[in-house]
């Protein structure tokens, strides 16, 4: 029997186009179940640059299950103020970490919601270059796309990496053959 994993990904207005989409994107065509969480109870979502989501859940509707194994935060200036000030989005964050899932943030969200509401103080990230200085010296990395696996956070520098950051969460989750598969066909 095959185990179906799930994935939440959280919208809001204003989250980056591209980032939101390939997520989608290459989580489904891995089989791995994309819940689109509106954190802002509004089923359609305008991203940053004018695409439509149409979200699956408001987040205040929520059950927490076993086979969710990370929530994701695209980023988008707007999006990510949004998510770094939403209050139960930062309980979920918080019990994600404390159960030992995965948090994947791209962008601008590392900095913005991830560092400002110091959720892993001593997780190593990296972010949207031009928000560095909002992620203390001590936990910056340089790469482009991070995985700090002891904090099961996984980041990425901007929608330039969203590929290369789905295709390393599908690495996580279900493997190397299949990421590569994934990449292959892409």
């Amino acid at each position: 029997m095959v185990e179906c994993y799930s994935v939440l990904l959280c919208v809001t207005d204003g989250v980056e186009d591209i980032e939101t989409v390939s997520s989608i994107d290459i989580l489904t065509r891995s089989n791995i179940n994309v819940i689109i969480v509106s954190i802002n109870n509004k089923r359609e979502i305008i991203c940053a640059h004018g695409t439509k989501i149409i979200s699956d859940i408001f987040l205040k509707k929520l059950k927490d299950n076993v086979n969710i194994k990370a929530i994701l935060l695209p980023g988008g200036l707007k999006a990510s103020k949004d998510f770094s000030k939403n209050f139960l989005l930062l309980k979920y964050l918080k019990k994600f970490k404390n159960t030992k899932r995965i948090i994947g943030a791209i962008c601008a969200s590392p900095a913005m919601v991830i560092s400002s509401n110091n959720i892993f103080p001593t997780a190593k990230m990296t972010g949207y270059l031009d928000f560095k200085f909002l992620i203390p010296y001590h936990q910056w990395s340089k790469y482009p796309v991070f995985w700090d696996d002891r904090h099961k956070l996984l980041t990425a520098q901007s929608v330039k990496y969203a590929i290369e950051f789905n295709l390393k969460l599908v690495k996580i989750i279900l493997g190397e053959k299949i990421s590569s598969k994934i990449e292959k066909e892409l």
